[in-house]
């Protein structure tokens, strides 16, 4: 992976960022365009493959829009505008859109700095990284488990609806077709159960004390990684200033 620093800097940089994001009051959109700017040196920084930042960030914002997008009508204020929907009429308010926006561009830049991150570092390494970070192991171990066997998983899922198309040659209602997932689903959860019990026994019986070793070269952080990590460590804490004293 591409870059001057270490998964650890990379990891603190991102939390770091992200703290001080989402401590933003509403309506500091100056702030939170500044916020933007220090992220896009944060992605030079990092150096993420692009064209899969570009297709990633957006699907993954869809989320925090589709949770936010009523509360514009839920919120106290001014009234702006009512939409009248016949049986109901939706208001919304000044507070309102205020709040929407900003959790919209809160949740823009911390997708775009995660994005960044998971894209900039193999999964071992930010494995390694959160235990550099002082993560507990045990923490570490589950979301390594969970990570590893979530593919096999989605592979006996495969393995069982081929099973089921191969032997059914006739077109079934909704209903029909719901219950046979339902019998799927339940299928594979007592499978998952087993196969979790059946590896975890084997790898007790080969030493597994709960903890992943991970080998590595250890290298000496650099005077330009100290500067790095400083400057955007001090950037937020800045930005975070001059919002508390309404310098602009």
């Amino acid at each position: 992976m591409g870059g001057i620093l270490n998964i650890r800097e990379k990891l603190i940089i991102t939390l770091v960022n992200i703290f001080f994001i989402v401590s933003v009051r509403k309506g500091q959109y100056l702030i939170l365009s500044l916020y933007l700017l220090v992220g896009i040196f944060i992605l030079l920084l990092f150096k993420p493959d692009l064209k899969k930042l570009i297709r990633r960030v957006p699907l993954v914002f869809l989320y925090p829009f589709c949770i936010s997008v009523f509360i514009p009508f839920l919120s106290e204020g001014r009234v702006i505008t009512r939409i009248d929907l016949r049986i109901f009429t939706l208001t919304v308010t000044d507070n309102g859109l205020t709040v929407f926006t900003t959790v919209l561009i809160k949740s823009f830049l911390c997708i775009l700095l995660v994005a960044s991150l998971l894209l900039s570092s193999d999964e071992m390494e930010l494995l390694g990284g959160l235990r550099k970070i002082h993560l507990p192991p045990i923490i570490v171990s589950i979301i390594y488990l969970m990570y590893r066997y979530a593919f096999l998983i989605m592979e006996e899922s495969r393995t069982r609806q081929m099973a089921i198309r191969s032997r059914v040659f006739k077109r079934y209602s909704y209903s029909t077709v719901n219950k046979k997932m339902t019998h799927l689903m339940s299928n594979l959860f007592i499978k998952s159960l087993d196969r979790a019990e059946n590896i975890y026994r084997s790898m007790e019986s080969r030493g597994f004390d709960g903890n992943f070793y991970m080998i590595e070269d250890k290298k000496r952080m650099g005077i330009l990684n100290v500067i790095v990590l400083l400057v955007f460590i001090l950037l937020p804490m800045g930005l975070k200033t001059i919002e508390l004293l309404d310098i602009i």
